[in-house]
């Protein structure tokens, strides 16, 4: 029976503990990306709705700045257009910032126009002027400034120049804008943030868009990714329910005579049932707090030691880092004991059910 019970005991230790461990670990990474998420990509962009930008003599920038908890307003006049150079055109998303100089390229884009920092590009936009020679786009000489990788969260490359350049190829007047960019004191109210933006640059003539709307797809697969892991690790404790199933069955096949006893003094079936739902219950409790307390210490050891690196040409971590959180905790345990409440239950209603005669006889 001991070594039943001990084999019972380990098995859930060890399952909650790797429960921990893999949500530890997946916490760690996922708040690293939406840390990133928060920190690189715009909290709340507003838009204008059914125009093509906002007017500099409308004074939305300090409209919303004026915003409780909004840091920060950036204009940007956005459009898109191509890219040439040494005879190679790409297509590109072009966003002017003010005081961007030159031009910035993703790698993607100075790989395809075979540039580096230093060189000159045309960027070509989509509106034309007249010209004695009909109509013809409107063009930008710049200097490459710039190689670098788009932000996180963006869906996809945009090239940076200047506002300036940007409102002259998109045809926006002298401080004009296609958007705001706000950054928020707290990034979990940028819904609350985005409601306020739209009420006061008049409702239905503007639009919002969170930093957890336009990464929704992301954010969605990392709950799904968090569900599907805690539901095939919980296999194994599972598994260590199940032992504690049959540690259940032996302790109420070789506890029969006692059962019988306490049936003639007057126990009634239901008390005999929650003495064995207890012992099992006692047990799992044990296992669970114990893998918890386990799987926590060894999740907070690895990540104060940097115990496993992570190479950093590859990841923009030194290391893989371990983030046990309290919800993940607690529920680990809700499942853990009511799973071994279930378990408990089949081997505790047997063992009420003891046939007082044949019970006292074999005894």
């Amino acid at each position: 029976m001991g070594v039943v019970a001990a084999a019972a005991f380990v098995g859930l230790v060890l399952g909650v503990a790797a429960l921990v461990l893999s949500l530890s670990l997946l916490s760690g990474f996922q708040n690293h990306v939406l840390a990133r998420l928060a920190e690189e990509a715009p909290h709340v962009l507003v838009a204008p709705a059914g125009r093509p930008d906002f007017g500099a003599a409308e004074g939305a920038a300090a409209r919303l700045g004026a915003l409780p908890g909004v840091l920060s307003v950036t204009p940007v006049v956005r459009g898109r257009g191509w890219i040439t150079a040494r005879g190679q055109a790409v297509p590109a998303v072009l966003a002017g910032r003010e005081g961007a100089d030159g031009i910035t390229l993703d790698p993607a884009q100075a790989r395809q126009l075979t540039v580096l920092p230093g060189e000159e590009v045309t960027v070509v936009s989509s509106r034309t002027r007249l010209s004695p020679l009909g109509p013809v786009p409107v063009t930008a000489s710049l200097t490459v400034t710039e190689v670098a990788s788009a932000s996180t969260g963006r869906k996809q490359p945009e090239a940076i120049l200047p506002a300036d350049a940007a409102r002259r190829l998109f045809g926006i007047p002298e401080g004009g804008a296609t958007g705001f960019e706000l950054r928020l004191a707290d990034p979990g109210n940028a819904p609350v943030a985005a409601a306020s933006a739209r009420e006061a640059l008049g409702g239905s003539s503007t639009s919002t868009t969170t930093w957890q709307e336009a990464n929704r797809p992301l954010l969605l697969a990392l709950r799904l990714e968090r569900v599907v892991l805690f539901a095939t690790v919980f296999l194994v404790v599972v598994v260590a329910g199940l032992n504690l199933a049959a540690t259940s069955a032996v302790l109420a096949a070789t506890r029969r005579g006692d059962a019988a006893v306490l049936t003639v003094l007057g126990a009634a079936p239901g008390v005999l049932a929650r003495i064995f739902l207890l012992a099992g219950l006692i047990l799992g409790a044990a296992g669970t707090l114990t893998g918890l307390a386990v799987g926590t210490v060894v999740a907070v050891a690895l990540d104060v030691t940097h115990a496993i690196p992570l190479p950093a040409q590859l990841f923009s971590l030194a290391h893989v880092p371990f983030k046990p959180g309290v919800r993940d905790l607690l529920a680990v345990g809700a499942f853990s004991l009511l799973w071994s409440f279930l378990s408990s239950i089949v081997p505790a209603r047997m063992a009420s059910r003891v046939d007082v005669t044949e019970a006292l006889r074999a005894g």
